[in-house]
């Protein structure tokens, strides 16, 4: 944090969205507060700066703040931020540094809690770890709309919420309303094009230990963690959420070798952090293929023979058995024409230790392809695999499933990870 001041944008009339404070009761409020240490900043103070590590989440008292971000060499505003919203909360569930820079519009009053804190606070109030799941889920859909030229928001909206949060204060929460995120970004569509595909598959997904609340976590993890690691590339790509997993399509002018870069250095590290923060139930086992081919959009969608190959890679008995046995947070598997061309290359951005040739025949598809297990669980630290996680005693399995739902808080003597499929 920072006291840098700068000119201030014009102000205009804004309304607060619904408040993370007014959704605490008030034995979540008093120990939220007995955890942070509340500060004042002046207007134009640098609350947090993007790319700076991310150490603590602020609930504002009084006052506003901008979010913006850095887009292409420009500032683009995503948002403002008042009284009883919390900032920064990202870094308590995926992200190690700052995405976003937050300056205050005017003199703002705030609770500052530290990362490490805030985590323990989530895992020990389950009801709020879903509060701050689904604002995270819902801020990024924000950050993914369209904006003006210049990188103001479309359209403001009227700030003529309370000047300041009540510490005490008992509020309803409104409902909120579903959020469909089927793309990041807003891609050009595709006339055939050579373009580098990526799917990705959640192990288990579909598993009986799990139930909705677990998967609606699990997809919103695994859209954060895309969305994250793709960086300024994202506004350029096509992704979906298919379920149980996410398409990734990357334009031509894009290099395959760009593309797996970036998702291979950052995918590693947020699964093992997402799997360290939440209970077995949700944690997440990544099966990952990439393929390269034309693509075409439609109404529906985009189609491609590319997509089908990425979908049977996904599905190499190979590559499935290394998963169980290894119970890795991460399982790759590419096509021989993108390891010949992206992976392989001797010296290349890529390190292409660790990978195997396999052979995979899945459905009327026959390919050699290249296969890597990354972040294999240590022996010692496994819950049983599915097949066997319908058979462990009831007790054993309600500890399981209420400690995904509370952040990851398992008691001392339980293992930290179930591998799911």
């Amino acid at each position: 944090m920072g006291n840098s001041r700068g000119p201030l944008p014009p102000r205009s009339p804004r309304t607060a969205p619904e408040s993370f404070w007014d959704a605490l009761n008030r034995a979540e409020r008093q120990t939220f507060i007995s955890l942070a240490r509340e500060r004042t900043f002046a207007g134009g103070a640098t609350l947090m700066r993007e790319g700076e590590p991310a150490d603590h989440v602020i609930v504002i008292l009084s006052g506003w703040t901008r979010i913006s971000v850095q887009d292409h060499g420009r500032e683009r505003v995503i948002a403002e931020r008042g009284p009883g919203q919390l900032v920064g909360e990202r870094a308590a569930l995926q992200v190690s540094v700052r995405s976003a820079l937050v300056v205050a519009l005017e003199t703002v009053k705030g609770l500052v809690m530290r990362t490490d804190d805030f985590a323990a606070f989530l895992g020990a109030h389950s009801d709020v770890l879903s509060i701050v799941e689904g604002q995270v889920y819902e801020r990024l859909t924000e950050e993914s709309v369209p904006r003006t030229p210049g990188g103001a928001s479309p359209t403001p909206v009227d700030r003529t919420a309370p000047g300041e949060v009540a510490l005490g204060r008992t509020a309803s929460y409104p409902a909120r309303p579903s959020a469909a995120r089927p793309l990041i970004g807003q891609p050009h569509a595709f006339h055939g094009e050579n373009c580098t595909v990526v799917l990705t598959d959640v192990v288990g997904f579909g598993s009986r230990s799990r139930n909705d609340d677990d998967r609606l976590i699990i997809r919103k993890s695994l859209l954060e963690m895309t969305w994250t690691a793709l960086g300024e590339l994202r506004e350029r790509c096509y992704c979906e959420d298919r379920g149980d997993g996410i398409l990734l399509i990357a334009p031509a002018d894009i290099p395959t070798v760009g593309i797996l870069r970036t998702l291979f250095d950052a995918l590693p590290n947020a699964l093992k952090r997402h799997n360290r923060t939440y209970g077995p139930c949700v944690q997440i086992q990544l099966r990952l293929a990439s393929d390269v081919g034309p693509v075409t959009s439609d109404d529906l969608g985009v189609q491609g023979e590319a997509i089908i190959r990425a979908a049977r890679l996904l599905e190499a008995p190979a590559l499935k058995r290394a998963m169980v046995r290894d119970r890795a947070d991460l399982g790759i598997v590419a096509s021989g024409f993108v390891y010949d061309t992206a992976i392989g290359q001797s010296g290349g951005p890529i390190d292409s230790a660790g990978y195997v040739r396999i052979h995979v025949h899945v459905k009327e598809t026959t390919q050699q392809a290249w296969m890597k297990i990354i972040n294999p669980a240590p022996p010692d630290d496994c819950l049983p695999s599915p097949c066997d996680f319908r058979q462990l005693p009831r007790r054993v399995l309600s500890t399981c499933q209420a400690a995904g739902r509370a952040g990851g808080q398992l008691p001392a003597n339980q293992p930290r990870r179930c591998a799911l499929g």
